[in-house]
């Protein structure tokens, strides 16, 4: 995809709809032009078309892990870096599933003694090329479009650790239920990292906040940061995070 095609895929994922005329106004092209950039990503199965206007597809599940590294990767890679930031030396860290975790192995990659933990294909892979890193990867059914590990033999092989930091990542954000997944491995896979770990960080970006998942996953009273690049607009998610304790540190502002 080109860098205007990632960008037109952030925007719905953010905002929600988009109009032809506006977003051909926005980059300065013609219609003509724009719409060739939205059949392109209709036929990678990334958006939907309609009179007018184009949306993300009504998905029965979670998008494909090659598209969701796609959207908003400047974001998070500034969230991936602000957590590694905080990772001391020698600690041992479940890294879980999703793109913006796979960012956050990236930013690892430097650090010294550390043990990684995860069912997230990506990581490992990443990391094979950080020798100084220890990767335990766990094993059970691999899921092929999410390029990760489930099951019950993942979620025994978590147990078996007790981790200083888990890292986890979100399919929806949402004030009133908090951390929710698109199925029943995902949440469950979470939970368990969650569940053996002394610290629990959360890599969100803020479209998190506009997606629909259905699986409940933990109240946000079970993670102790969120690390996302802004909030919404209205105060719900401010005033739900503040309620749970949850501290929320804005990766698109510098460092206090």
């Amino acid at each position: 995809m080109s860098s205007r095609q990632r960008d037109i895929l952030a925007r719905l994922e953010i905002e929600g709809v988009q109009y032809i005329e506006q977003l051909a106004d926005r980059y300065g092209l013609t219609p003509q032009t724009l719409r060739r950039d939205i059949n392109a990503l209709c036929e990678l199965g990334f958006t939907r078309r309609f009179h007018g206007g184009v949306d993300l597809p009504v998905p029965a599940r979670n998008i494909s892990i090659s598209a969701r590294a796609a959207l908003n990767s400047g974001a998070k890679k500034r969230i991936a870096q602000r957590i590694a930031s905080v990772i001391e030396p020698d600690s041992t860290v479940f890294l879980g599933i999703g793109s913006t975790v796979q960012f956050v192995a990236a930013a690892l990659s430097e650090h010294k003694s550390l043990r990684v933990v995860t069912n997230n294909i990506d990581v490992a892979l990443v990391l094979s090329e950080a020798p100084q890193v220890e990767v335990h990867l766990a094993g059970g059914l691999m899921r092929h479009d999410d390029r990760d590990v489930v099951g019950p033999d993942a979620l025994r092989f978590f147990e078996k650790f007790y981790a200083s930091y888990a890292v986890i990542g979100a399919g929806a954000l949402d004030p009133a239920k908090g951390v929710l997944d698109f199925s029943y491995n995902e949440a469950q896979a979470t939970t368990t990292m969650i569940e053996n770990s002394r610290t629990q960080l959360l890599a969100a970006d803020v479209s998190k906040w506009t997606r629909d998942a259905s699986v409940r996953v933990v109240p946000f009273a079970r993670v102790d940061t969120l690390f996302t690049d802004r909030l919404p607009d209205d105060d719900s998610a401010r005033q739900a995070l503040a309620a749970a304790g949850t501290k929320t540190v804005l990766c698109d502002e510098d460092p206090a």
